[in-house]
């Protein structure tokens, strides 16, 4: 049975190579995403562990028995200048390893990740695919997320 709870600082090194498989998968699909050297110590010190000890970030791992087998990170960003718009919530990652993709378990941490919003008084949350990623676009789509926002890019040399 998966367990989804809090992350800890016990949970940060296993949350790290997730992380990494996170990072590979998606530079399979484009190579914009391949990771620097350090990044998993860059990620656990700069992103992970500061959205951990933050009132308004939410980190959280799914469990099976004692393998962390997801993970997610959602942090609430504030008023955007310039809009009309209030705080809402950002989906920074969410990962479910390889071998238990397609069980339930990013849906499973999406509705904690609603509930902890809804507790925040936040009514919108937002996040970001890679356009090539037909699992995450498939996923977010199925759980009724829609498009606002298309984001460009041009190689120059």
């Amino acid at each position: 049975m998966i367990e989804i709870i809090k992350a800890e600082e016990k949970h940060v090194t296993a949350i790290g190579k997730l992380w990494w498989e996170f990072m590979i998968f998606h530079q399979n699909i484009d190579h914009i995403f391949t990771p620097r050297e350090g990044a998993i110590l860059s990620f656990e010190e700069h992103q992970l562990r500061r959205m951990m000890k933050s009132e308004e970030s939410l980190v959280l791992v799914a469990l099976d028995g004692a393998n962390i087998v997801g993970f997610s990170l959602t942090e609430i960003r504030g008023l955007t200048p310039g809009f009309g718009r209030d705080k809402f919530g950002h989906i920074d990652d969410m990962g479910v390893t390889a071998s238990h993709r397609r069980k339930g378990i990013g849906e499973q941490m999406l509705v904690e990740i609603i509930k902890w919003l809804q507790l925040k008084n936040i009514n919108r949350v937002e996040l970001g695919i890679a356009a090539k990623n037909q699992i995450a676009d498939s996923f977010w789509h199925k759980h009724g997320f829609e498009i606002y926002s298309h984001t460009l890019f041009k190689e120059i040399k």
